[in-house]
């Protein structure tokens, strides 16, 4: 060696080395691969296993393994025929075995290996139970935790956008309210069963109506219904005379009970608002509609209800009568009440009008005209005056009622049916209210004309009469289902 100036060092600083251990390997550490005898001679019966041992790296002592016993376990199969039957080629005697020179590398492969194998086994797991019934309950216990999801707010719309959907809504409450007064009762119950929601759109836009109202008429029956239902009735056989006023007369019972039927109750105001008092009052309110938006009400023609005749002892109509076959109407009430039952009427004033006979001319035709007589000249100008009112009223001087309600025709034709007046008529018919007029009625007579009237039988050995019948006077000719004008809103 020579000399090299800055990277000489003495010959005092280096050590010699120490001859290292006979199997080549430091104290205390495993070499990566064992090592064979160096003096192990080669020849033709040990070249196979030395190639296997030292360039394969296999172990010449380990056992062979069986692929069947491999394959029952890789299948997931347990049991005695699953393990080998050496405890040498068992799994803790193979682990055993291994070489201990073993990487790093090849441990984490393994263990890769065995981390899949479980989540397999796990996902095998998982799709057997989840078809048990345990699993399919807990599913359903834990979807119905989830809270459900509501659906998205609509947009806000712009004032001309809001304008626009009050001017539909109110649009197709008009048509739907006209379709209900010019058709009959059976045809409007088979349009809602066919398109329910159309009884909500109609009752949308009668909500809207109702508030521009000065006074709605339920709110009058049930003012009339607690006051009257706290009043005792009268022990029977107390003298006494019976109460002339009819708001200080009790309600009538039957059995202590006061049955009443809402009758095109609508969303059942009345029933809704009697439900906590009904049970003080002892009364049961039944509600009928041509559709049932509420649980209190029942879905039924009104012309054809499911009650037993004399089941019920006060009827009412608010703003009911809407069918052409209105009287039908009338006719199913006189059938489902008690005997002096009360009979509850709220319809709106214009409505109501004179009723001329259809066979009549009308007035204004051509080659009917009268000529009215001027004032101040005699001759008998009065006698030719257009109309008898005008004429009781310029020249009698006669009290002005021509703009009045006239109810009289209304009064008659449930008269004919069995229903009178209850009370003195100031009293029975309310027409303070400036829309509406109430008129109250009582199950009291027997019926002339309509279902429920009976042909007179005649009497023996007497002849019979041929007096005419004062409820058929003035029939002829007059189409009572005008009595009642339908209630159409102009079109906008």
């Amino acid at each position: 060696m020579f000399a090299v100036p800055g990277w000489s060092i003495s010959a005092d600083s280096l050590k010699a080395e120490t001859a290292s251990p006979s199997d080549g390997a430091a104290p205390g550490k495993k070499r990566k691969r064992a090592g064979r005898p160096r003096d192990e001679a080669v020849n033709a019966d040990n070249v196979t296993q030395l190639y296997e041992s030292v360039v394969e790296g296999k172990n010449p002592n380990a056992p062979k393994k069986d692929k069947s016993t491999k394959r029952q376990k890789k299948n997931g199969a347990t049991g005695d025929d699953a393990q080998p039957n050496d405890n040498e080629g068992g799994k803790g005697t193979k682990l055993k075995q291994e070489p201990q020179g073993d990487s790093k590398k090849a441990k984490d492969a393994r263990d890769q290996k065995k981390k899949k194998k479980s989540k397999h086994e796990n996902h095998v797991a998982e799709c057997v139970d989840n078809d048990s019934p345990a699993a399919v309950d807990a599913k359903e216990q834990k979807a119905a935790a989830i809270p459900t999801q509501l659906p998205p707010a609509p947009p806000k719309l712009t004032p001309l956008q809001a304008a626009m959907r009050e001017k539909l809504i109110s649009a197709r409450f008009r048509h739907l309210n006209e379709t209900l007064y010019t058709k009959p009762s059976e045809e409007s119950f088979s349009l809602f069963q066919d398109s329910p929601e159309m009884f909500d759109e109609y009752h949308e836009g009668f909500r809207r109506q109702v508030k521009v109202w000065p006074e709605n008429p339920v709110d009058s029956f049930l003012k009339d219904i607690r006051s009257r239902g706290k009043i005792r009735q009268p022990f029977k056989g107390k003298p006494g005379a019976h109460p002339s006023s009819l708001a200080t007369s009790p309600l009538p019972r039957t059995g202590g009970t006061c049955t009443i039927a809402d009758l095109g109750c609508g969303d059942a105001a009345l029933a809704q608002s009697l439900e906590a008092d009904k049970g003080k009052m002892r009364i049961d309110v039944k509600s009928y509609d041509l559709q049932s938006p509420h649980a209190l009400v029942t879905k039924a023609d009104i012309a054809n209800l499911p009650l037993e005749e004399g089941s019920v002892n006060v009827a009412i109509f608010c703003l009911a009568l809407m069918g052409t076959n209105w009287i039908d109407f009338i006719e199913e009430a006189f059938r489902i009440l008690h005997w002096k039952g009360e009979l509850w009427v709220a319809e709106i004033k214009s409505r109501f009008g004179p009723v001329r006979n259809k066979h009549a001319p009308v007035e204004h035709s051509v080659g009917n005209r009268k000529k009215v007589g001027k004032k101040g000249k005699g001759g008998g100008g009065g006698a030719d005056a257009a109309d008898p009112m005008d004429l009781a009223v310029e020249v009698d001087g006669a009290e002005d009622n021509r703009k009045a309600t006239d109810v009289s025709a209304f009064v008659d034709a449930l008269q004919k049916r069995g229903f009178v007046l209850n009370g003195e008529r100031s009293e029975a018919v309310d027409l303070s209210n400036k829309m509406f007029v109430k008129m109250r009625f009582i199950k009291g007579a027997t019926p002339t004309k309509g279902r429920a009237a009976k042909a007179p039988e005649p009497g023996r050995g007497k002849k019979p009469s041929f007096a005419p019948k004062i409820a058929d006077e003035g029939d002829k000719g007059i189409d009572e289902t005008a009595i009642l004008k339908p209630c159409v809103y102009k079109i906008r």
